[in-house]
């Protein structure tokens, strides 16, 4: 069966080893020995503070219920046009 292509990009939590500013607002400092998201995109890295991290996850979050909900709607279609 073939791999399942991977929906999310590479993320994680890490540790700050050094004072970093945030990907999406440079007036956001992320210092030494906070936590932060880290996104890898392509050949970079991208930092997002805590704040910034949990409105990156709720929009993720959102649409994917989104998608989730697009596919109870055509599932149920699809049963409508069998005839189940």
């Amino acid at each position: 069966m073939p791999k399942l292509k991977r929906l999310l990009v590479s993320a994680c939590f890490e540790t700050a080893q050094r004072r970093r500013h945030c990907s999406r607002n440079q007036e956001h400092v992320i210092c030494q020995g906070d936590k932060c998201l880290v996104i890898k995109e392509n050949m970079s890295k991208n930092n997002y503070c805590m704040e910034c991290a949990a409105l990156i996850l709720q929009k993720a979050k959102e649409e994917l219920d989104g998608l989730t909900r697009e596919i109870g709607t055509a599932a149920r279609n699809d049963d409508e046009r069998k005839g189940g």
